[in-house]
This record gives C-alpha cells, structure tokens and sequence, in this order.
C-alpha cells in the first residue's frame, strides 16, 4: 500500500486507489471507526471502472498511525484534502461510513470548495441516549479487555439479524480479521476524540453539496428520524435500507452500489 506523509508532523497517510483512468470523475470512501482500506476493495473494484477510486485510512486506523497530534474534525478533513493534493484530484465525492461520515461532512464544512456530491452511511443528527451508551460500552470493553474483546461487544450492534444468523459460524474470524488490522491506542484515542467533535447536526448547516443520506431499519445506533433530519439540515435525500442493521456496505453491498451510483450521475 502506497503511503502519503504530513509535512505536519510526518505521519504516513495509507491509501489505495482504484481504476486505470486518471480523469475520471474522483470518489473517495471513508472509513468506519473501526475499519480499514480493505474493507472497500471488493467494492472500489466493482466501480472502479466508471470512477476513480481512493480509499484511506485515517489517523488511528488500519495502517495509518495514530500520530501525537490532537484528533479534531479539522484535521481529518485536512488530511483528506492533503492526500487530495498528492493525487493530483482537485475535487471528489465523498462516501462516509459512521466515523467516515463525520469526517465527510467535517470535509465539507472546511474543503467545501473541493468537494462535488456527498453520501452519508449509517450517521444521525439525533443520537439516543442507546447509542451514546453503546459506544461508551465499546470505550469500556477495549480498555477492560482489548480489541477482541470490544470487536465482540460491538457486533451485535453493528450487524444486522439476517447476516449474524447467515454468517454466524465466521464471527471469530471476522472478530480475528478486526484485532489484526486495528491498533488498540489508535482506536481508543479515536473513541475519545469522538466526544469533543462537533454534533452531527452543527456540521450538517454548513454543507452545501447535494447530499445523500443512507440507514438501515435494524441499525440500534441511527434511528430514521434522526438520519430524516440529517438529510433534512443537510438539503439532502434519505432513503431507508431494509433488512439491515449499521454496517450496509458490508450487509447488503449490492443495494449499497447501487444507491451511492444513482446519487452521483
């Protein structure tokens, strides 16, 4: 994997791009917390023929180091726009997932003339009080008894019924997969960093770029009225996924596809 450095503070930004054409038209996907660039490969590959494809992994995920900067909105969205500026795209569309989603609309609120459409997965203007307590659990879990043990305490959680009862026999590989790619300090000053970020609903006043935004009807931690009014405050579209709980690109990635391409023509 291909590494960008930060003149800031020297930290290397992995990413990995997909599709031969240069001039095509730049789509980037952001990760969830607790992701990394693989997560996206099956799927950068399906679209890479029509797009050109880049996926990253942010400070504190996957290869990316956690760096001793402080974690803020604005330097994630700086980062982006940083490695932007080392492909030589000067505007792209956004696909944020969870985190991801927080980072894209921070993106366009402070690089709002670099960005063209956005799509926001699995994000809300209305955290319940389940979902600020779900995540607190994880914070919990991870420090009582690491990754494999806050891996095991978010699935429930971030997987919908239909695939845990089709893929239940591959949990342990997938709670195995999730302690190899993540580094325990990167997630935890994630976690952290999250409290101090702005809300939802203050970031989704500031984007002026043609919005669309994604939830499934199983997910604990984004209600439809809340990821309603995020598209509401953002001028957007919101469209409900059935059958599937927080992780949609990973539960149903063909209805995934689909409406992130029908938003971008």
């Amino acid at each position: 994997m291909p590494t960008m450095i930060r003149p800031e503070d020297g930290l290397e930004l992995n990413h990995a791009t997909y599709g031969m054409d240069l001039d095509a038209p730049a789509l980037v996907f952001l990760n969830g917390m607790s992701q990394s660039t693989l997560h996206w490969k099956s799927l950068a590959r399906a679209m890479g023929a029509r797009w050109r494809i880049v996926t990253y992994d942010a400070r504190g995920q996957g290869k990316t180091p956690v760096g001793d900067l402080e974690l803020t909105i604005e330097r994630h969205a700086s980062d982006l726009a940083a490695l932007l500026d080392h492909l030589e795209i000067e505007r792209a569309h956004l696909v944020g997932f969870s985190h991801g989603a927080r980072v894209a609309l921070g993106f366009a609120n402070h690089q709002a003339d670099r960005l063209d459409r956005l799509v926001l997965c699995s994000a809300t203007a209305a955290p319940t009080a389940l979902a600020r307590v779900t995540i607190a659990s994880w914070r919990g879990a991870l420090e009582a008894g690491g990754m494999k043990a806050m891996s095991w305490a978010a699935m429930p959680a971030i997987l919908g019924d239909r695939f845990l009862e089709q893929n239940e026999g591959l949990l342990e590989g997938i709670v195995r997969a999730s302690v190899q790619r993540n580094q325990e300090e990167g997630l935890r000053r994630l976690l952290d960093a999250m409290i101090a970020y702005p809300a939802l609903d203050v970031l989704a006043r500031g984007v002026r770029a043609r919005t669309l935004v994604i939830s499934g009807d199983e997910d604990p931690l984004v209600g439809a009225d809340g990821a309603r009014e995020l598209a509401r405050l953002c001028g957007g579209e919101h469209v409900e996924v059935t059958g599937v709980g927080h992780t949609i690109p990973i539960e149903d990635p063909a209805r995934f596809t689909a409406l992130v391409e029908e938003h971008l023509r």
